[in-house]
């Protein structure tokens, strides 16, 4: 890839301390304890404060510098750091050893948002934060990784909690000169920029790198004097405005974002569109084939299909961006001009018709008709996924659809605390972090004494609740209140006492109430005199999610009274350096969500690492990893019809769960060793599974490669194909509402549970021919029948007569009476990369 070129501000180090500039500017350093030592250790009170190495070194004053710089200890941290760092980049990899050829194969990946540090405030949750994952893990296992997103100005809001329990919203105006970006200039220094045009006018765009070990990150920002007032506040806030703001930053982030990279001379072979806000790319490269290649408007759509792929992240209908038509038509009329593509033939790409007849335009759509793959993001929320856009595929059954399924995970190294990682480096021995994918090596774990990791999580137990009061104090302060309610905070919660911490975002599907609803059971819980409890909440509510904001008035206002004082806590400002203290102190995360909403969940799987447990509601990722040993679960793994009904079994299920299992075996002094057997089988199942590591691996196997191969046969080599194809989807369209059956003769006999069964058949084709479809016998049993559908493909005898092809099929099929058998018809290509990748199936029942 084509170097970047960048610019930052003037450090003013000493010549000895040159080096620390490349550190700070590689977010390499937030996952490595070392290199934060190495900062800590310039200003700790400064580095408690806001963990940011390039504020640091600017702030320092040049008299510390000095004295650093003639210390030959910290001189010798300081080379140990820089060697490590170069030895991480320049190491053999996954990649490397794997996959070679694939070396050089750029990855772009397009989000909204990237969590990689509490230092770069860009994220608001789960979406960001498993992108800065995704980025830090594409660098350890050396897949070549370009993301692009957006650099907000005011980021994603700050959240204080008054004293009546109402969420206060403030926006943060950032120092970009403070943080660890660099602007992206060319060779002569000056602002690398592309324009966009919104509604007629040109809004410029510049860009700045972010570095997270090998992988790149391109951030969007409009927010600069080249721009109207208007087109600046386009990257002033993440999810903030109004329709038409969020369709400008999604247009500046899909089309800026692929003429940023043209600009720098980058050209990925594969794009990852990491959920529907991102999707304007597509339209922006269809552009790019009309014109650079002088394809046609439907070639050009094929040979985007074979370079994408596609994530969708929530069942929720709220969390799938979508635009009204009006809207569409006034921002992307003069757009469908330049491209010479009529207005309509955009707009149908995205189209979405709701329940009521209503229409609009659907980003998700809009990325799962121009993606080769996609997938959601557990194997649950993939089979949900699948239901919810059936329609998109009419007449296949769901579970058929081209919508996989590839389960997130968390970036170990990140959000270990570092009292672990180095047990399991004294314990496995110091080549873990390359064994995060083989569960057999995780084993060993099970032969750990279970004091070990009792001393090290009690010891993280104290500093997340030294964390709590410290937070809480300065709340309280500000409130207002008097010294001595502020310094009984210090006698607030304890590490002797069960913990359990439920942190996210406050949507009412997620139901933080649930362990409120019942406030008398609640009340001798948390005040039992020998086995209480203590509950840690933390999360914000969208500024125009009202009912979220009242769940958090409802609970701090609940954490207030007298009976619950000191034992249920609510903070604010939920962020990376809060969860890191949660998932590291907690004994116990809660995570119950109203099923199958949550997609996935990974600040669950963030426990484990820590010597935390799972109590979940078998949702997201937790169905796949709970096996009845390693945590437990709320409720049972069925749908409901009743919201009502679901939460009030799910709440009795909690209740009764946390009082007659989980509190008796976490304090039954006879039986302790059975707590830290459920901690260790939680550790064994979920931390070589449940990683990032593992899911990259998953997405280069599953959607990656695939879609490399596709990109360089059709795009790279060939741009002939994407032609044929093409031309292929248009005749097998225009001659698919002819094709049928002509003459069906069947023979079926059962016998013991099997059937026999024989058929002839004649399929009409129109002008395509008999290697254009695949014929198949479908056999589906009945409604809550155990097994599963068979599909069995007929055999080709030959043409009858112009037109009609004759198939013929004789086998023993293992479905019994109970059975429907149908035959259907689908196009086939070679370049298909799914089966039903057009869409289309002609059905025929079979008396």
């Amino acid at each position: 890839m084509k170097e970047i070129r960048t610019i930052s501000p003037d450090l003013k180090l000493p010549e000895p301390l040159r080096p620390l500039e490349t550190i700070a500017y590689n977010l390499w350093w937030s996952w490595h304890p070392h290199a934060q030592e190495l900062f800590k250790q310039i200003n700790p009170p400064h580095w408690e404060t806001f963990t940011n190495p390039v504020k640091l070194l600017k702030d320092t004053p040049e008299d510390r510098l000095a004295t650093m710089a003639q210390d030959s200890h910290y001189l010798h941290l300081m080379q140990t750091v820089v060697g490590e760092l170069q030895q991480e980049l320049s190491r053999e990899t996954w990649m490397s050893q794997t996959h070679p050829g694939y070396q050089h194969k750029l990855v772009a990946y397009l989000c909204t948002e990237f969590g990689i540090h509490e230092c770069l405030p860009i994220y608001s949750g789960g979406l960001g934060v498993l992108a800065g994952d995704h980025a830090k893990s594409a660098s350890d296992i050396g897949l070549p990784f370009i993301g692009v997103g957006m650099l907000y100005r005011n980021g994603y809001f700050t959240q204080e909690i008054d004293a009546e329990g109402n969420q206060i919203v403030k926006f943060p105006h950032l120092d970009f000169s403070e943080m660890p970006i660099q602007l992206i200039v060319n060779e002569k220094g000056e602002e690398v920029r592309v324009s966009v045009d919104l509604l007629g006018a040109e809004v410029w765009v510049r860009g700045w790198l972010v570095k997270v070990g090998r992988s790149l990150i391109i951030l969007l920002d409009t927010d600069f004097s080249a721009n109207r007032e208007e087109h600046r506040k386009i990257s002033y806030q993440l999810y903030g405005g109004d329709r038409d703001m969020r369709i400008s930053q999604e247009i500046i982030l899909g089309i800026g974002g692929v003429r940023m990279l043209r600009a720098l001379g980058i050209s990925p072979s594969v794009w990852h569109l990491n959920e529907g806000h991102v999707a304007f790319s597509n339209f922006e490269r269809i552009r790019e084939f009309m014109h650079t290649r002088k394809m046609s408007f439907e070639e050009a759509k094929e040979a985007v299909i074979a370079s994408t792929v596609f994530t969708t992240h929530t069942p929720v209908p709220a969390g799938n961006e979508a635009f009204s038509l009006p809207r569409m038509a006034k921002y992307f009329r003069n757009f469908s001009r330049e491209m010479d593509v009529p207005l309509p033939e955009l707009l149908k790409l995205g189209l979405q018709t709701g329940p009521n007849g209503e229409k609009y335009f659907s980003m998700t759509v809009l990325a799962l008709r121009l993606a080769c793959r996609s997938n959601g993001v557990s194997e649950l929320h993939a089979r949900v996924s699948q239901k919810m856009w059936a329609h998109l595929w009419p007449g296949i059954p769901p579970d058929e659809n081209p919508i996989t399924g590839i389960t997130n995970g968390v970036h170990t190294f990140s959000w270990v605390a570092p009292e672990f990682a180095d047990l399991f480096t004294r314990v496995l021995g110091p080549d873990w972090p390359r064994q995060l994918a083989n569960p057999e090596y995780w084993k060993r774990l099970k032969e750990l004494p279970f004091r070990d990791i009792e001393a090290i999580h009690y010891e993280l137990k104290k500093r997340l609740i030294h964390f709590v009061r410290n937070r809480l104090k300065a709340q309280f302060r500000r409130h207002g209140m008097p010294e001595a309610r502020i310094n009984a905070v210090d006698s607030w919660l304890s590490p002797d006492v069960l913990t359990i911490g439920f942190a996210r975002r406050f949507a009412p599907y997620k139901r933080a109430y649930l362990i409120l609803s019942d406030l008398e059971r609640l009340k001798r819980l948390v005040n039992h005199p020998e086995h209480p409890i203590q509950i840690i909440f933390a999360g914000k509510a969208h500024p125009q999610n009202y009912d979220g904001q009242q769940i958090i008035r409802q609970i701090w206002q609940i954490s207030q009274r007298p009976e619950f004082l000191g034992k249920i806590i609510l903070l604010e400002n939920y962020d990376m350096n809060m969860a890191r203290h949660l998932v590291q102190g907690v004994d116990i995360w809660l995570n119950n969500p109203r099923r199958p909403q949550e997609a996935s969940g990974t600040s669950g799987q963030k426990v484990p690492i820590n010597g935390g447990v799972n109590f979940s509601v078998l949702d997201g990722w937790w169905p796949e990893a709970y096996d009845g040993t390693n945590g437990w679960k709320i409720g049972e793994e069925k749908d409901y019809e009743n919201t009502e009904k679901q939460d009030l079994e799910d709440a009795r299920s909690l209740y009764d769960t946390l009082e007659n299992e989980i509190i008796p075996l976490y304090y039954h002094l006879k039986q302790e060793q059975k707590w830290w057997e459920v901690v260790k089988s939680s550790m064994v199942s979920v931390i070589p599974v449940f990683n990032t590591e593992v899911m990259l691996r998953n997405y280069f196997e599953k959607l990656y490669k695939v879609a490399l191969d596709r990109s360089a046969e059709w795009v790279e080599r060939d741009a002939r194909k994407a032609a044929e194809l093409a031309r292929f989807r248009e005749m097998v369209e225009q001659n698919w509402p002819l094709v049928h059956f002509s003459h069906l003769a069947t023979n079926r006999n059962v016998m013991n549970g099997e059937t026999e069964i024989e058929i002839q058949a004649d399929l009409f084709l129109g002008e395509l021919a008999s290697d254009h479809v695949v014929v198949e016998l479908v056999g589906t049993p009945l409604e809550n029948h155990r097994r599963k559908q068979v599909v069995v493909p007929l055999n080709k005898e030959g043409e009858q007569e112009p037109g009609v092809a004759r198939y013929l099929l004789k086998a023993r099929v293992p479905l019994g009476q109970e059975a429907e058998f149908r035959l259907r018809v689908i196009p086939s290509h070679p370049s298909f990369t799914h089966k039903h990748e057009l869409g289309l199936v002609y059905w025929q029942g079979i008396e």
